[in-house]
């Protein structure tokens, strides 16, 4: 066994060390830290390796994990803000374009995030509220075709 790799890791078997390091920079990282060096060297690799740690391939898998789970979380955010607003103004006539929005919003929501709890039957469930609307308030909520 060498002793840059004293856990015996091959193609098969990962190294411990690579769990550790990254439970190391994770940590740091949630205190606004990105040192991987630092991370792996508290995880026992060695300099060389540790300087190297950001081009490995199970580092940059971890780490594009890691921006996608960020960037979803924020898209959480603004989805749930947006489906928040009032569509209503202070004078309770109806923000018909914001309706839309909210309305293509719960539509994008239910077929791609609430798949086991939805179903298509939702989308025309949706149509059907977007008909009534239009009938109680006499206006016309389909979508608009986009101009350029």
């Amino acid at each position: 066994m060498s002793e840059s790799n004293p856990n015996g890791a091959n193609g098969t078997t990962s190294d411990p060390r690579e769990q550790k390091m990254w439970d190391f920079y994770v940590s740091k990282l949630a205190n606004g830290i990105e040192n991987a060096y630092e991370s792996a060297i508290e995880a026992g690799y060695e300099e060389a390796t540790a300087r190297q740690i950001t081009v490995r391939s199970w580092f940059i898998e971890r780490k594009e994990k890691l921006k996608r789970k960020d960037i979803f979380s924020k898209a959480e955010k603004v989805l749930d803000k947006t489906l928040t607003y009032s569509t209503e103004d202070d004078e309770g006539k109806v923000k018909v374009d914001l309706l839309r929005v909210q309305t293509d919003v719960a539509k994008h929501v239910t077929s791609t995030l609430g798949k086991e709890y939805y179903s298509n039957k939702g989308e025309e469930a949706l149509k059907d509220m977007l008909i009534t609307f239009s009938s109680v308030y006499n206006k016309d909520v389909s979508p608009t075709p986009k101009t350029n």
